[in-house]
């Protein structure tokens, strides 16, 4: 870890955790720390996606433009159109599974407290021991934008995305759901800067 903000999210791949490794790893962070309570992400309930910098300033400009009924430039294009492949991915990947089913877990969020650079390091080693080519990543506070949001919030986004794509007006229905998501990346910007 470069600095020593905590770590707020755990990204595990290759394989994801299986739901009795995740309820073993709870146990233990939240043993050390009484209070403690890390969420579980499992892929087909809840879409995650982290985001640099760069990544929110192209996506403000498109969701902006979109809402405000302007033509889309080259790279509000761009963004919207790559947003609304991997929100449709998603959606299509995640359809089938029944959402009682506990399924593997791609990431984890602790909070209260968040781990510390120590713990992380200690955790993404214990990880990577059972399984040598696994990817463990942790993402600071700040770092970057990281949104983590159910299935109906992520399908209310796409009519009105792909109505900018088409150069359609959006209608007002389907502007309220990027108009939150716009605010939440302004925020996150400003707060970041």
């Amino acid at each position: 870890m470069p600095n020593s903000r905590p770590v707020v999210t755990v990204s595990v791949q290759f394989p994801d955790l299986s739901a009795g490794e995740f309820d073993g790893v709870r146990a233990r962070l939240e043993a050390v720390r009484p209070g403690r309570i890390v969420l579980p992400h499992q892929a087909h309930r809840w879409y995650a996606a982290s985001s640099d910098a760069e990544t929110v300033r192209a996506l403000v400009s498109g969701l902006r433009a979109a809402v405000e009924g302007r033509t889309l430039s080259f790279d509000d294009e761009e963004a919207l159109d790559d947003l609304s492949q991997e929100y449709a991915d998603w959606l299509e990947e995640s359809e089938d599974i029944d959402d009682a089913d506990p399924g593997p877990v791609m990431s984890f969020s602790v909070h209260l407290p968040a781990l510390t650079p120590d713990e992380f390091r200690a955790l993404a080693e214990e990880l990577r021991a059972t399984h040598s080519r696994r990817i463990v990543l942790g993402e600071q506070r700040g770092d970057s934008h990281h949104e983590l949001s159910e299935r109906a919030r992520i399908a209310a986004r796409m009519p009105g995305i792909r109505a900018a794509l088409r150069g359609e007006p959006v209608r007002t229905v389907d502007t309220l759901p990027l108009v939150a998501l716009l605010h939440d990346y302004a925020s996150w910007l400003s707060a970041d800067t």
